[in-house]
């Protein structure tokens, strides 16, 4: 699903009415789209209600409204705003619709006695054009309308295009915003509710469809793009059945030190999970000592260290494993001691140029003490730094890099000529010559510690099969991300989930990944 500004989305529209689309089409398109969304997936539920503003959303609100009172569902409108002479309301009332008027802040009641258990709440009250802060009377009843809709576990609230109350640019929110289980956005995600705090709004993201099918027809732009169900589908690999350990490949995995041995484990053992035929454990001997009757699928390649640190001699032992690998991982749990720093400056200089490398954690940090490290990585090499990581990479501040991820993402992966993947809260994909993609989970169960260990050893266990460095870099974001998500639910709490529970919830996020490669 393409990403777009306000901004962006008015001229498409504009554009597309100009082009025969008329705005009245592409609203009763989306209504329609709408009702067809809660029809198919809002099983159990037979009253649906309907705020609405004076604005679009509110007109798309009551269409669908309406074809859902045809389907034999109750419905009824709430007007928080006045809507005037509005020959949508006349069809809908002619139709046996009720509405209601909430606008004085009078009837609320009303709006109360509706909310039976089982009720859905569609949320059509403001757009996407909203500039904050809200005033007058409308502040005034949309805070009294939430407060009846709130912690009301038993209603399933959906935000028609936005949650009402976002600034759909910035991502920031009015303090009567109605938090949403679930958002129909129209013809495009809208930027603002890809961040925060907006996005812990937002709920659920899902696209509906207003005719307008390809929007570079109306916009020549180069828009973001958010990692969904279609992007998965087209990137899903085979898997051939008369395959065997060769064809999906070896990841040679560079990781652990004796305080960080967890780190080691994490990687190795997602890389299998992520399909890898062999995994190849380049570590030292207490590397080994710790994980060598717990990680049995692995091979051992031993270097030998100084003192804890990898020792700089032991860069040759590592040739023999480069020259049969099809993928490699370097960084998780080394330490940042200044003998690891200088083994680091003898690996990059023998690492095959075509070899697809991913570098995280301490690995990435001890790059900066490379001159011009950038110069000497691989030509499908994967960046994965958290915001702290991408701090010292670049020498800007952290409140810098999150206040615009999206384009520090787009810039330093243009700049160093890599995959970059810029962990955190909703997580950014960007490389060369490719859309940025932005991955939609935000969610705690994923910051824990070793959680970005499991997304390397998945990243690089793809690549190892084959996928090409910015694929796997997809996948593995959004299964990393989905095993997050399983583990929560299945220990029904973010609070509890470590990171081997999203290791140990992988198949079941490659399982929901292989049905959404259909």
């Amino acid at each position: 699903m393409k990403i777009v500004t306000v901004e962006q989305m008015q001229t498409i529209e504009r554009s597309a009415n100009a082009a025969g689309l008329s705005y009245e089409t592409m609203m009763h398109n989306a209504g329609r789209g709408i009702a067809d969304w809660v029809y198919q997936h809002i099983f159990d539920w037979q009253n649906v209600i309907g705020l609405v503003g004076s604005g679009n959303n509110g007109g798309d609100t009551i269409i669908a409204l309406n074809i859902l009172a045809k389907r034999g569902l109750r419905t009824i409108a709430f007007l928080l705003k006045d809507r005037g002479d509005d020959p949508l309301l006349e069809n809908y009332r002619m139709s046996g619709g009720a509405v209601v008027d909430l606008s004085g802040n009078e009837k609320l009641d009303v709006f109360h006695a509706s909310l039976v258990p089982g009720t859905v709440v569609l949320d059509g009250i403001l757009g996407t054009g909203l500039k904050l802060p809200l005033r007058g009377s409308l502040q005034v009843v949309m805070a009294n309308t939430r407060k009846l809709l709130e912690k009301r576990l038993d209603l399933l609230l959906i935000a028609v295009d936005c949650p009402s109350g976002v600034d759909c640019d910035t991502g920031e929110v009015s303090e009567v915003t109605i938090r949403a289980d679930h958002t129909l956005t129209m013809a495009a995600m809208k930027q603002g509710l890809l961040r925060h705090p907006a996005r812990a709004y937002a709920g659920d993201l899902h696209y509906i469809g207003i005719g307008i099918d390809d929007l570079s027809k109306h916009l020549a732009a180069c828009l973001p793009v958010m990692i969904d169900q279609d992007v998965i589908s087209s990137n899903f690999p085979e898997r051939p059945e008369g395959g065997h350990k060769g064809t999906f490949g070896t990841c040679l995995v560079l990781a652990g030190s004796a305080p960080y041995t967890g780190a080691a484990y994490l990687t190795g053992k997602s890389a299998y999970r992520a399909g890898c035929g062999l995994v190849n454990m380049a570590a030292i001997e207490d590397v080994h000592h710790s994980l060598s009757g717990c990680l049995i699928e692995a091979v051992w390649t031993l270097i030998p260290d100084l003192s804890g640190a990898y020792d700089p001699q032991g860069v040759e032992i590592l040739r023999h494993s480069m020259s049969n690998t099809d993928a490699m991982v370097i960084g998780p749990g080394w330490g940042l001691c200044d003998k690891n720093a200088e083994f680091l400056g003898g690996v990059l200089p023998i690492l095959p140029k075509d070899l697809p490398t991913l570098f995280d954690a301490d690995g990435l940090k001890l790059l900066t003490q490379i001159k011009n490290w950038w110069t000497l990585l691989p030509e499908k090499s994967v960046l994965t730094p958290h915001p702290g990581e991408m701090a010292v990479l670049t020498g800007l501040d952290v409140d810098q890099i999150q206040s615009n991820r999206w384009e520090i993402a787009r810039h330093y992966a243009d700049l160093w000529h890599v995959v970059l993947v810029l962990k955190g809260a909703i997580t950014v994909i960007a490389a060369p010559g490719e859309d940025v993609h932005i991955n939609p989970i935000s969610d705690a169960a994923l910051a824990t510690a070793g959680s970005g260990d499991v997304l390397s050893g998945v990243i690089g266990g793809l690549m190892a099969q084959g996928i090409s460095a910015h694929t796997a870099s997809l996948l593995g974001v959004w299964t990393h991300a989905q095993a997050g998500l399983l583990a929560r639910s299945k220990l029904g709490t973010d609070l509890s989930v470590t990171a081997l529970d999203i290791l140990e919830s992988l198949p079941d996020a490659f399982v929901k990944a292989k049905e959404a490669g259909g």
